[in-house]
């Protein structure tokens, strides 16, 4: 079963940190993360619905990241790993090569460089 929410829901868990988060106080960010002037097709209680059900869906299930805390309550399980985007190949300021420094000592104006 996949959410077309998941990684909106995953976002806002991690930051929740280990005590979780209500599914009213989720489906209510993602409203608003979701909604504005011309999106008329987010509905609060079907998305209120639809998160509340695969919330409590995934939460059964054993290779799930969330873990259900109390009733309405879901986090993240402690032991799951999160992914990090890491750009291994930008060049540092001391990689890049530094503008040529001009040693003549005319007294022009430098104005294309």
């Amino acid at each position: 079963m996949k959410n077309a929410y998941h990684n909106d829901i995953m976002d806002m868990l991690i930051r929740s940190g280990h005590e979780g988060m209500n599914v009213r106080r989720l489906a209510c960010q993602l409203y608003n993360l979701h909604s504005g002037i011309f999106a008329s097709d987010v509905v609060f209680e079907r998305l209120y619905n639809q998160i509340r059900s695969y919330l409590w869906y995934q939460s059964r299930q054993r290779h799930s990241p969330f873990l259900r805390i109390r009733w309405g309550q879901y986090a993240l399980k402690p032991d799951i790993a999160v992914q990090m985007d890491l750009f291994i190949d930008i060049p540092h300021d001391e990689d890049r090569p530094s503008k040529p420094v001009r040693k003549d000592e005319s007294r022009q104006l430098l104005l294309f460089e």
